[in-house]
């Protein structure tokens, strides 16, 4: 997830005129993403929740496959990949039992 989180910055198109722009804002999306991901390793299920979100939005993504570069293409499939495999591993009951709350 921490891989494919960062891909976002190779994605850049240097030749758009608010490139600058679009960096800084994936810049903002990935850090909060990894701000997620420290949350989701600490066995937080909210957490976990957004990730299987994310995951849903990664294979909606999938529309874009055949459009962009193949950096795009590298990002979008590999982020789809990883989203089919998150959806089904984060529901098997061992792992849905490590991410819920613990009683008070």
């Amino acid at each position: 997830m921490s891989f494919t989180n960062a891909l976002g910055w190779f994605i850049v198109d240097w030749s758009r005129p608010y490139a600058v722009t679009t960096f800084c804002l994936f810049t903002i999306f990935i850090m909060v993403g990894y701000f997620v991901i420290w949350f989701y390793w600490e066995g937080h299920n909210w957490a976990r929740v957004l990730v299987l979100l994310t995951s849903l939005l990664c294979l909606y993504n999938l529309r874009y496959f055949s459009r962009g570069r193949i950096a795009t293409r590298v990002m979008i499939g590999s982020e789809a990949a990883l989203a089919v495999f998150l959806l089904i591993w984060l529901n098997t009951p061992p792992i849905r039992s490590f991410f819920r709350a613990p009683e008070k």
